[in-house]
């Protein structure tokens, strides 16, 4: 398993995380824009990132997120399947704490299970 050295935003899975690399044009997994509660702004910068880099983990969770909390919530499980058919990177969620890709995923199900369950 290879180890990423960015770090994701996993606030949609319960997980504190720290802050990433600085936004602007350099943020490409749109972690200042939803810690602002920027969802269209994130996932647009998201959606670009992912032509260039399509199955990148970070980006297909943080994309995932975006949808779970816009309640788009058969988009969001279509991403965590694709990370979850991808290679099981470990992520760096906060300075002390990394997590697999596929766990990540998992977990994302999980509470789209939940959002589903609730929803009804």
């Amino acid at each position: 398993m290879r180890v990423s050295k960015l770090i994701i935003v996993a606030a949609m899975l319960g997980v504190p995380a720290a802050s990433a690399v600085a936004q602007n044009r350099t943020d490409p997994y749109g972690h200042d824009a939803i810690e602002r509660g920027q969802f269209s702004e994130a996932e647009a910068s998201l959606r670009a990132q992912l032509a260039l880099e399509p199955a990148k983990p970070e980006l297909l969770l943080n994309l995932a997120a975006i949808y779970a909390r816009t309640n788009r919530l058969d988009q969001a499980e279509v991403m965590y399947q694709r990370v979850i058919a991808g290679e099981d990177v470990s992520l760096l969620l906060r300075p002390d704490h990394a997590l697999g890709a596929h766990a990540i995923a998992q977990r994302g199900l999980g509470k789209l299970d939940v959002q589903r369950t609730a929803a009804r």
